[in-house]
């Protein structure tokens, strides 16, 4: 048996997975930022439902709700629903990093 091991998923640990992904030499290369961004955003949403769903549950802060009840693709099954909701979270995290970073420079 598997036992769940106790994690934090918050907007300060995505935002440091989306950092640590981040490569800022072909970012700067980068033609079009928000879609070099996009590809890490997607990079980073769990494939397996089992992750998708573990990530869901342990996810701390203020959009918790906005997780588990937006529709922000139009999924047509509670996973695909889950599944848009947690990359639009990770999208706009990384939006913010890619803003923090231009003032930055």
């Amino acid at each position: 048996m598997d036992i769940c091991e106790e994690k934090v998923v918050s907007r300060w640990t995505m935002k440091q997975e989306i950092l640590e992904n981040l490569d800022k030499e072909e970012l700067k290369e980068s033609a079009h930022p928000e879609d070099y961004m996009r590809e890490i955003v997607d990079s980073l949403v769990p494939v397996y439902n089992a992750e998708l769903i573990d990530m869901a549950c342990h996810y701390s802060g203020e959009e918790y709700w906005d997780i588990w009840l937006n529709n922000e693709f139009g999924g047509e099954t509670p996973l695909d629903i889950l599944r848009g909701n947690i990359f639009a979270l990770y999208h706009n995290f990384a939006i913010e990093v890619l803003r923090e970073i231009e003032e930055e420079e």
